[in-house]
């Protein structure tokens, strides 16, 4: 009897889990594109207003970013005589599969590096206020549904846990 109960208990614990880890990952996406919507402002005023290559705007815009890995790979990437395009697709394909960022969200920012690549401020400062309005635009998406999604996800997974543990007694 009492090892049905610790199994029930356990059995709806983990399925709380699963609802929270589920309302979790819209919040961590959002707080990742508010990191890219940084980063990308700052390499931005960086190059239009320092004169800076672009190497040496994304080093410097990274500084106060507390997850430099997709940057640094870029800055490695542009060392290696890569051209900006190559370099940013390149990083962020690496970390398609290691983010909470969609698969969109992963082809925007990718087409960045392709207003990164040219020349023309104009055209970079184009490409960074599409990406920022889109990024602006998800945030607010993500920020209306997330309490919604958080308390349904939590509702229903406590609800699978209780049915999964009245067909098992």
């Amino acid at each position: 009897m009492a090892g049905e109960i610790i199994g029930a208990v356990m059995i709806i614990a983990a399925c709380m889990g699963f609802g929270y880890r589920l309302s979790l990952k819209q919040i961590l996406r959002k707080e990742e594109l508010m990191s890219l919507k940084n980063a990308v402002s700052n390499i931005l005023s960086n190059l239009e207003y320092g004169r800076m290559t672009f190497e040496e705007a994304l080093s410097e815009a990274i500084e106060d970013i507390e997850d430099k890995e997709v940057y640094t790979s870029v800055i490695k990437a542009l060392r290696n005589n890569n051209s900006v395009k190559t370099a940013w697709k390149h990083a962020f394909d690496n970390i398609r599969k290691e983010t909470y960022m969609t698969s969109e969200d992963i082809d925007r920012i990718i087409r960045l590096g392709e207003g990164f690549s040219s020349g023309d401020i104009l055209l970079q400062k184009k490409y960074c206020d599409s990406l920022i309005k889109y990024i602006d635009a998800e945030a607010e998406s993500i920020g209306a549904s997330s309490s919604e999604n958080s308390k349904l996800y939590r509702s229903v997974s406590i609800t699978i846990g209780i049915f999964i543990v009245v067909l098992l007694v």
